[in-house]
């Protein structure tokens, strides 16, 4: 098998994710890094195996380095369209963070790029790939809990107030809903599809302007509904509830979950389903085993997934503001 090699642009606390699970898989390997610090490029490459002149001081070098298959793009999610187009311009495969842009307007042109060079790109929408959420979706494609009807889906963090942060900063494009709110609305699309027929959406904006939790409901063609909420002013518990007319699937911590709980008749099997590593290889190997076999996207997180899935986020955050 060819060994596929990676390069990171961003080396905040998730690329670190990501470089621990390339570093520990023998079918990838990690050969460059880019900051706009030099140091911190150095700093974060040392770490992780990086010769220090493959650790950039600059986007614009890392991209022009020929060794580099694929980069993962980890800056905040304002800059993902930037950088994408500048990567897959340059011929290099992207795997870019959530959320993939920050509106159906930007994924589109950022896919029309990648269609013009034929470059393969993938929204690092994880949970997609996570064994958990493959064995819920077979669980339901057996017919384990009859009919599909609900959907119950929280994801909150208590991030502490820094006005000039990330994810307060309505300039960097913070909020609750583009951060954790998205992880909700793509299960959501994973378990019922892309189009819901309504979609009704309350955000509270805070002091900076920016959505501090969200609270959303995806109502179906059949009447199957999704209640999901976001916030980065709670910590709530992160759990996925998928219930059926027989039954339930719980999914505790779904966004990283390592168990599956299928309950019948007031009984409950939990099937343990541990990651190899930290959960990142799954995607790792996604984007690798597509770009060995020629694709330009994946079929488990689409280009139309991730256009679809922004659409349903802008309609969101058009919703009711208090």
């Amino acid at each position: 098998m060819r060994t596929i090699k990676w390069g990171i642009i961003g080396l905040g606390g998730i690329a670190n994710k990501l470089a621990q699970a390339v570093t520990s898989m023998s079918s990838v390997e990690l050969v460059a890094v880019a900051s706009r610090s030099k140091e911190k490029s150095e700093t974060f490459g040392n770490r992780y195996g990086v010769t220090k002149d493959k650790c950039y001081g600059s986007y614009d070098e890392i991209v022009k380095d020929k060794e580099v298959e694929v980069i993962y793009v980890a800056v905040p999610h304002n800059f993902h369209k930037e950088l994408s187009i500048l990567c897959l311009k340059n011929g290099k495969a992207v795997l870019c963070e959530k959320p993939v842009t920050i509106s159906e307007e930007e994924i589109r042109e950022v896919i029309k790029v990648a269609e013009e060079n034929k470059v393969f790109f993938m929204e690092a929408m994880k949970t997609r790939f996570l064994p958990v959420h493959r064995k819920a979706k077979e669980l339901i494609e057996e017919g384990k809990i009859g009919e599909v009807r609900l959907l119950q889906a929280d994801f909150g963090s208590l991030v502490p107030f820094d006005p000039e942060g990330r994810i307060y900063n309505k300039d960097l494009a913070g909020g609750a809903l583009l951060d954790v709110g998205v992880y909700n609305i793509s299960y959501s699309a994973f378990i019922f599809g892309n189009k819901p027929k309504a979609i009704d959406s309350t955000l509270y904006i805070g002091k900076t302007g920016v959505d501090e939790n969200v609270s959303v409901t995806l109502t179906y063609e059949n009447g199957e509904q999704a209640q999901l909420y976001g916030a980065i002013n709670a910590p709530t518990i992160r759990e996925a509830n998928i219930i059926g007319t027989k039954g339930r699937i719980c999914v505790p911590r779904y966004s990283s979950g390592e168990k599956v709980v299928l309950i019948l008749d007031g009984k409950e099997e939990v099937i343990d389903l541990p990651f190899e590593i930290n959960g990142f290889e799954y995607q790792i190997e996604e984007v690798s085993n597509c770009i060995r076999e020629g694709k330009l996207e994946s079929e488990v997180m689409s280009w139309q997934d991730s256009i679809e899935v922004m659409r349903i986020m802008d309609e969101v955050a058009r919703g009711k503001r208090v």
